[in-house]
């Protein structure tokens, strides 16, 4: 029963994608609901992979800090798939017009050495000798024009919590890292500074939540894999950019990342 509702909760969204439709909240009855809003969520990722999007090379999680939990209101992480043909270096170029309302989020982003399958969430120490990399990243977000007071954990987890790729910068071996916290993240637009944060606003350690995000999928029967990229939370709220704007994250200790809308 839940299978077939889910599959046909994800063609309707993703009809919805191609219509370009505003996005709509789930009704009433499915909210709250998460096991059915992550089923829908495996569907809907299934079928853009049928369309050409590709594989799975990553995981976002997202309401990790305290000012973007506040920005939609909502109070848990969620998670969502990477699609290997929405993944860009840094210097890539956005094109405005390719999404309802484009939005960008300034991350550190991890790369995995060693494949986390556990269900118990690891310790911070754990999670960084399985590390292989560490990147400054944006995510690539697609809200397609939500009412940001109507929302809730399911409804933003069926659409695949809204990542529309990612943008990696150059990578730091994470051999010579010896923690994530403490690293103080400058955005710019323009040449301009625009916000900032800090790492540790990212639920207390990046670390941390990449523990979180290997636990839960471990408990739906999947891994984080050798190779896979994990975003782990934007330290700043989500900006919208417009065309003609660059956008520029460093972060202390990692190569700085950039973006360009077109």
């Amino acid at each position: 029963m839940m299978e077939r509702a889910a599959a046909e909760m994800a063609e309707k969204i993703a009809q919805a994608h191609r219509a370009r439709q505003r996005f709509v909240p789930l009704e009433a009855g499915k909210i709250g609901d998460l096991e059915f809003a992550y089923a829908v969520q495996d569907r809907l990722v299934g079928l853009w992979q049928e369309a050409g999007a590709g594989d799975i090379i990553g995981w976002k999680v997202g309401l990790t800090s305290a000012r973007m939990q506040a920005m939609v209101g909502i109070g848990q992480p969620i998670a969502g798939a990477i699609l290997a043909g929405h993944c860009h270096g840094s210097g890539a170029v956005l094109h405005e017009a390719d999404f309802v309302r484009l939005g960008i989020e300034a991350e550190i982003a991890v790369c995995i050495g060693t494949g986390i399958t556990e269900t118990d969430m690891l310790e911070p120490a754990e999670i960084l000798a399985r590390l292989q990399h560490v990147s400054a990243a944006f995510e690539v977000i697609e809200d397609r024009d939500a009412d940001y007071k109507t929302l809730d954990a399911a409804s933003l987890i069926v659409d695949n919590s809204w990542n529309k790729g990612i943008v990696l910068g150059p990578p730091t071996a994470a051999a010579g890292i010896l923690a994530l916290t403490g690293r103080c993240g400058v955005l710019t637009r323009n040449g301009a500074a625009l916000d900032r944060g800090n790492s540790e606003d990212v639920g207390g350690d990046p670390l941390k939540i990449v523990a979180w995000l290997a636990a839960h999928l471990a408990r739906r029967g999947r891994a984080l894999l050798p190779g896979q990229w994990v975003l782990t939370g934007s330290i700043v709220t989500t900006k919208f950019p417009r065309r003609g704007e660059t956008y520029h994250f460093s972060v202390d200790g990692l190569a700085p990342v950039e973006v360009r809308i077109a």
